[in-house]
């Protein structure tokens, strides 16, 4: 069938075709017909392997991602519309609540206003009613218009007490109505900065998607339909030049007819199972670029929370090791005043301990002399005498009581001379103001014996009895006894 590339010898017979006419046989045309049906095969393996290896999606696929993108867009938008109109109507609230709370704070001036007008009218009827009972308690006439102003005057109390009684629950309500306000704008402001937050990692999340579907997906599926195109393009030039020949044969122009629609349906039939294998693939890059972009957005946020976390706790810590530092300095000086204030009182406390028991030995020498005051007491009680003598004043510490004395059982008494608390005693002289008492110890007994009348040497100086001088010494002793007690 087909002529070989070598010379062949020639036989006598085939000298008769060396004036054959040049005719093209259908054979020929029907080698270059299945040579290129070869070819074409060929390039449609060529073709589907470098899809495989190469494989991008045609323009119908990244047509279909970018209406998708835009439902996606256009849903993010409708609800960036809806999440403004919802921040808009919170607005619209906040200035409503801030009207009704400038409106209540209007109405409490005005019934503030109004209480004070009452209080002062209040008070001017007060006086008004002080001066008229003044005046009646006086007794001046007062006017006829008494009963009229009491009238006025009650009247102007009843209607005080009703309006402290609406001011007050005016204001109990106002007072609630404003922590309602204050706690939904709290609220409503803390929504707000949340929705801001929530849209602002939408458009991240809506950029990071269409960024990854635009680079990741769409650029790598764009030379599918290059490479079908480019083969149909192919086909149709393959054919266009063959159709040029004149075929004899109407069979050979069928199955030509038949090779190319093969060829332009087998094209149809891999773009589309491409097509769906593309889709399949599409939707699943699709998710999981959707899901990528998701975990971005919220390992973001949680970035964002973590370094304010980090940030508040040092701050806190800071701020606690500052209390902590100060509480412990202000402590530090407080048990450093207590201790010195319990070394202080322990100091006291010793002193103390030692005065009491000085005051207390002093108390026991004072009981000892009051003793012997009392023993020597009981001895100088004398009988009474007809005429007792006087006594004059002598100078303290002189005194010669026993030895001067010659009336027989006054001078003889060695009692009166000789005792040691009344005259020669240092102790008593000065002791806390005994010493120093006129009536005891300053006088001098020595002229006793030698003046039997009663006179006194001094003239003018008025004579100190016995009676005298017993009243003055108890009335020592009461003043040592309680200085004891006192003690």
């Amino acid at each position: 069938m087909y002529n070989s590339g070598y010379s062949h010898t020639k036989m006598g017979l085939a000298a008769k075709n060396l004036h054959k006419s040049k005719e093209r046989s259908c054979g020929y045309y029907m080698r270059i017909v299945l040579f290129f049906s070869s070819l074409i095969q060929s390039l449609i393996i060529v073709s589907l392997v470098l899809f495989l290896v190469y494989g991008e999606p045609q323009q119908t696929v990244e047509e279909k991602r970018i209406q998708e993108l835009e439902q996606s867009y256009s849903r993010l938008s409708l609800e960036n519309v809806a999440l403004r109109a919802k921040e808009k109507n919170l607005s619209l609230q906040l200035n409503l609540t801030l009207a009704t709370k400038k409106l209540c704070e209007n109405n409490i001036t005005y019934i503030r206003r109004q209480a004070d007008y009452l209080s002062l009218s209040f008070n001017s009827m007060r006086t008004k009613l002080a001066e008229c009972e003044a005046k009646r308690s006086n007794g001046v006439p007062c006017s006829t218009n008494d009963k009229y102003l009491e009238h006025r005057l009650k009247q102007t109390e009843e209607l005080q007490k009703l309006l402290r009684a609406n001011f007050t629950e005016q204001m109990h309500v106002a007072k609630l109505e404003l922590e309602n306000t204050q706690k939904d704008l709290i609220r409503y402001r803390l929504e707000a900065i949340e929705l801001r937050r929530e849209k602002a990692l939408l458009e991240e999340r809506l950029d990071i998607y269409e960024k990854k579907c635009k680079e990741d997906f769409i650029k790598s599926l764009q030379g599918i339909p290059d490479v079908t195109k480019e083969f149909l393009k192919r086909v149709d030039d393959l054919f266009s030049k063959h159709i040029s020949f004149q075929l004899t044969c109407e069979k050979q122009s069928l199955q030509l007819e038949k090779i190319r629609a093969n060829c332009s349906s087998l094209s149809s039939e891999v773009e589309n199972k491409l097509q769906l294998y593309l889709d399949k693939v599409g939707s699943q890059i699709t998710q999981t670029v959707g899901e990528n972009a998701k975990c971005l957005t919220e390992n973001k946020r949680l970035n964002e929370d973590t370094s304010w976390c980090i940030r508040n706790r040092s701050e806190i810590i800071e701020g606690n090791k500052k209390i902590l530092k100060q509480t412990q300095q202000n402590n530090d000086k407080e048990v450093e005043h207590l201790l010195l204030d319990i070394r202080k009182l322990n100091a006291n406390t010793n002193l103390l301990e030692n005065s009491l028991s000085v005051k207390n030995i002093e108390i026991k020498m004072l009981n000892d002399k009051v003793n012997n005051l009392n023993a020597s007491l009981s001895v100088c009680k004398t009988p009474p005498f007809p005429r007792t003598p006087t006594i004059p004043f002598m100078r303290p510490g002189a005194s010669s009581f026993g030895t001067g004395m010659s009336s027989p059982g006054l001078g003889s008494n060695p009692g009166l001379g000789s005792n040691p608390g009344l005259g020669s005693n240092p102790g008593l002289g000065s002791n806390l103001g005994l010493g120093s008492n006129p009536g005891l110890g300053s006088p001098s007994l020595g002229t006793f014996g030698s003046n039997p009348s009663g006179g006194s040497p001094f003239g003018g100086v008025k004579p100190i009895t016995g009676g005298d001088i017993t009243a003055k010494i108890n009335q020592h002793l009461k003043e040592l006894h309680q200085y004891a007690k006192t003690d």
